[in-house]
């Protein structure tokens, strides 16, 4: 998977999230650290990683499994090779 395809995975599995858990977007912001709208949309539009700092937050508010979304960020900044390094240490 390319770097800007694990961005817009993970950027669509957040959106799917709020709107499956019914969670309010600013609450949600708040809670995870986004502290422009400009800048959650641009995220949620693919255009920007989400910081590894926000993966228990967004984790934690969208009850998702902390390790999940901890690889799925990582692999928005490494390639392939990498990633299979890092899955080999860090078991799901």
């Amino acid at each position: 998977m390319s770097r800007v395809e694990a961005r817009i995975a993970l950027a669509r599995l957040i959106e799917d999230r709020i709107e499956e858990l019914g969670v309010d977007r600013s609450e949600f912001m708040r809670a995870t650290g986004f502290t422009k709208t400009s800048a959650f949309t641009s995220y949620l539009r693919g255009y920007s990683n989400l910081p590894l700092w926000q993966v228990f937050d967004v984790a934690e508010v969208l009850e998702l499994d902390e390790r999940e979304v901890l690889l799925m960020c990582l692999a928005q900044f490494h390639g392939d090779l990498v990633m299979e390094l890092i899955k080999r240490h860090i078991t799901l």
